[in-house]
């Protein structure tokens, strides 16, 4: 059981931003996946959301036993979309068992979306927020700082 190289507790054992597990792109690797999915079942997650255009990995998650959502994002979403996913965070943490969420190889949207969730749900500062996902290892960039503030 491997840890996802980026990924950040933006609530511990309720919201989990990643890399796609596995790594993205090119990069990405089905043994690394399958350990790093194993991860992410051991720390409670019981659900998966995807915001990549691809519906690579779902078919793992579902091996797994986890839940999974797909719901496609581009590299620079709308307010619409990051309100849509925000709130379906929002649903999805109120229940039992943990939420995590990834793009593809880029963490930067999924670090602005859970950043917008944690200040609609615990009022905390978007900035907070950003520094916090940097610090554990996400990349944050204009367009996390974008997103944070819509």
């Amino acid at each position: 059981m491997t840890e996802p190289k980026r990924i950040w507790w933006a609530r511990p054992r309720k919201l989990v931003a990643l890399e796609r597990p596995g790594g993205g792109g090119r990069s990405h690797r089905p043994d690394r996946r399958a350990e790093e999915i194993e991860y992410l079942k051991d720390a409670g997650v019981r659900t998966v959301v995807s915001i990549m255009p691809t519906r690579h990995n779902l078919a793992a998650y579902e091996e797994a036993g986890l839940g999974w959502e797909h719901h496609p994002l581009d590299d620079k979403p709308g307010e619409d979309a990051v309100g849509d996913i925000v709130a379906r965070l929002h649903t999805l943490t109120r229940k039992p068992g943990a939420v995590a969420i990834h793009a593809n190889r880029y963490t930067d949207v999924v670090a602005g979306i859970c950043a917008v969730h944690l200040y609609e749900t615990r009022g905390t500062h978007p900035q907070e927020a950003l520094e916090a996902a940097e610090e554990a290892g996400l990349v944050v960039t204009e367009e996390s700082e974008r997103i944070a503030w819509l």
